[in-house]
């Protein structure tokens, strides 16, 4: 699992310095309709950044969902932290974005472990048991 920790602390990384770059063309109050594609931007980009993942590290029924957490905790963890220095790590947005960008955060992250509750992941684990 500790693959999925570096997978997920680089996924972390690269959407942090993404929006500390062009966050102010995603989140901006004069465009809600641009806040609200950005939600919907990102589900086929966690799509992107998990299921091939998962293929490749053969990861089936429980261990998926192990996996679709631990990539989603490094950045859960650090943005605790950053979330409360806001106006000072991304400068580049207004400090009236911080809760939009907050509540981006939070779908983002429950969209990584989404990905790992697949169609008969529990099932799969369940018969193995019994």
């Amino acid at each position: 699992m500790p693959f999925f920790l570096l997978w997920g602390f680089f996924i972390w990384l690269a959407a942090s310095t993404f929006f500390r770059l062009a966050g102010p063309f995603f989140f901006t109050l004069e465009h809600p309709l641009i806040i609200m594609c950005t939600y919907l931007f990102v589900v086929p980009v966690i799509w992107m950044v998990t299921i091939p993942i998962y293929s490749i590290k053969n990861c089936t029924g429980i261990r998926r969902l192990q996996a679709a957490i631990y990539i989603a905790l490094p950045g859960m963890l650090i943005d605790a932290i950053v979330l409360l220095y806001f106006d000072k790590i991304f400068t580049n947005l207004s400090a009236d974005m911080d809760r939009f960008f907050a509540s981006w955060l939070l779908w983002a992250y429950a969209l990584i472990i989404l990905t790992g509750c697949a169609k008969n992941s529990f099932r799969l684990q369940f018969k193995r048991v019994y």
